[in-house]
């Protein structure tokens, strides 16, 4: 039921846009079919079971329908596959009304319905293929209904694949065509999403207050609470966590009556972060606990990640180790599933449009084979010197194909060594550590080898951010990564595992090597500071042996994280070794300066 509901409200969202229309009376007495498909599409989200019956009044009566009209009803009949949840039927009915209607408005929409349903399907591929024939059709497309439905889609998957600037470029287009005064609501909601990651745009309370009333005043529910997730993100970020718990409470009850599970997640991780950052420990959980409830199943998503690692560290603060333990677990695996998620889109992006750019190359090599062929027979009776004009025009020919067979394989190579790298570091992520890892415990398991994990964490960077910005804050994880870099082994494994924080593999190494490496590194770090003297840079360290944790990299991360709880506790810029007779000492205090959004600066 659940996921019914969500496709429910991702049709509402990005292909219903029919729906607008006011739903019209079912006609009892007449005829006129038009008017039945008009009501049927009209209807479709506000009253499904109107909506049932008129499809069924019409399939009786196909006999009497035109082309025009069946092709309208079984484009009708493919949502309703996708409403029931029957993506494969749906996608067979879609994609023949695709392939063969006359009509380039049924068409436009057929495609633009099947690709809302492959990302609810996380279908990627699918998706990229069919946005690349939505966008061909775009500009023979005079229907603006449709022609909206088609934008809003593609908007949104831009926005998915973090392709800003192209998401802006349809969500403006969507303002500018203005279908039913419905533009300042639906491209200003995607323009906001595009622009909410540019740091370099100044978002103020009037601009999501004028897309939010824009919204109110075409009934677009789902919208106004989308803005306002990024509204209330905004204040969190300048550190206005009351006037963000205010924002989300306020409209708390619209949401829950919306019955949108990703959306109601969304708002309680918000609440939960926002309260655990004003010092309200019960209403954190409370809400982090509902927000758990409340996500899709069987799905990992960004408000998982964020209320497991909640979780996880109010635990580790009461010193209830058992819990930390359970909810940390399950932060990782929230974690890594939902950059898994996230992967998927980039990778299958990437690999459409490497396939678009392969196609292009192969139909110009194909191009400059049938010239060759077309010489061949020209040149059959010429001299030798014509000959060996043809041999040497060949050559060039499978030198390009060889040319561009290489420049291929080598930017599938490049991709591929891309999506093991932290972005901003160039150092491995947090899923190819943990591979990575685990390969190299399975290893010295079998032979009996010294192995150390060591997680480090940046002192106080949170006040770089506030104080000097996000792009500062940038370039100090780029130092400190450097320092670290410079003392590390080419068989140490390096990571990025989130925020300011970073995990190190060291292998054939016992625990006194251990200790005497990381403490070089610790001085590596704070000797990095930048030469403006505006603050100095410092980090704490946590180190795990598999002489005394294991070699299960779980154990060992959380034994890390204990180690770097009691580093931190201590007074930071310092490096601690997990010790299990102590661990419930370690777990004792306040545990604040570990929590999730920290980052590390100690101003002079």
């Amino acid at each position: 039921m659940i996921r019914k509901t969500w496709l429910v409200l991702a049709c509402m969202f990005f292909t219903c846009a029919m729906a607008a229309e006011p739903a019209a009376s079912i006609p009892q007495t007449t005829d006129d079919i038009d008017q039945l498909l008009r009501t049927a599409d009209s209807v479709k989200v506000s009253s499904y079971a109107e909506f049932e019956v008129v499809i069924n009044k019409l399939s009786s009566r196909t006999d009497s329908l035109s082309n025009a009209q069946q092709e309208y009803l079984r484009y009708l009949k493919g949502w309703q596959l996708a409403y029931k949840g029957d993506y494969q039927g749906a996608n067979a009915l879609l994609k023949d009304i695709a392939d063969t209607s006359q009509d380039v408005t049924i068409r436009f929409r057929a495609i633009a319905t099947i690709v809302n349903v492959a990302i609810l399907a996380k279908q990627y591929e699918t998706a990229f293929i069919q946005m690349r024939q939505l966008l061909e059709l775009l500009s023979s497309v005079s229907d603006k209904g449709a022609r909206e439905q088609g934008l809003s889609v593609v908007a949104y998957l831009y926005n998915n694949i973090a392709d800003y600037e192209s998401a802006l470029t349809y969500a403006r287009l969507l303002k500018e065509e203005n279908w039913r005064d419905r533009g300042a609501c639906t491209g200003g909601q995607l323009e906001l999403q595009a622009l909410y990651v540019d740091s370099t745009v100044q978002l103020t309370n009037s601009r999501f207050q004028e897309v939010i009333d824009a919204c109110e005043q075409i009934g677009e529910q789902f919208r106004s609470n989308i803005v306002r997730i990024f509204a209330a993100k905004r204040l969190m970020n300048e550190g206005r966590h009351e006037a963000a718990i205010q924002l989300l409470i306020d409209n708390y009850q619209k949401v829950i009556e919306f019955r949108s599970p990703r959306v109601t997640s969304e708002y309680e991780a918000l609440l939960a972060q926002s309260y655990r950052e004003t010092g309200n420990a019960s209403m954190a959980r409370f809400y982090a606990l509902k927000a758990i409830d409340s996500a899709v199943k069987n799905e990992y998503t960004e408000p998982l990640v964020l209320t497991y690692r909640l979780l996880y560290l109010q635990s580790k603060e009461q010193g209830d180790v058992k819990s930390a333990l359970q909810y940390h677990e399950k932060y990782m695996a929230a974690d890594k599933g939902y950059l898994d998620d996230v992967s998927a889109r980039q990778i299958a992006y990437q690999r459409i449009k490497q396939e678009v750019e392969a196609g292009k190359l192969q139909i110009d090599a194909l191009n400059r084979q049938n010239q060759v062929l077309h010489l061949q027979g020209e040149l059959r009776d010429k001299a030798i010197e014509n000959i060996r004009l043809y041999i040497a025009l060949l050559a060039v020919i499978l030198i390009s194909i060889a040319l561009w067979a290489y420049k291929t394989k080598r930017s599938q190579m490049h991709f591929k060594k891309l999506s093991r790298r932290d972005g901003l570091t160039g150092i491995f992520n947090r899923p190819h550590f943990i591979e990575l890892a685990e390969n190299t415990l399975k290893l010295a398991r079998k032979n009996g080898e010294h192995v150390c994990v060591v997680l480090c964490d940046l002192d106080h960077f949170k006040s770089v951010n506030d104080n000097y910005g996000h792009a500062q804050g940038d370039y100090v994880l780029q130092r400190a990564v450097a320092a670290i870099q410079a003392h590390l082994r080419s068989s140490d494994v390096f990571a990025r595992i989130g925020g300011e924080e970073f995990g190190i593999l060291l292998a054939g190494c016992s625990v006194e090597d251990a200790r005497h490496r990381v403490e070089r590194l610790r001085v590596a770090v704070s000797e990095s500071n930048p030469t403006d003297g505006k603050f100095k840079i410092s980090a704490s360290f946590g180190i795990a042996t598999a002489s005394s944790s294991g070699y299960e990299l779980r154990v060992l991360m959380t034994h890390a994280d204990t180690a770097l709880y009691q580093a931190k506790r201590a007074g930071r810029d310092r490096v601690a070794v997990f010790d299990s007779a102590s661990t419930d000492a370690k777990l004792d205090g306040d545990a604040s300066a570990h929590s999730f959004d920290n980052r590390a600066i100690q101003t002079p």
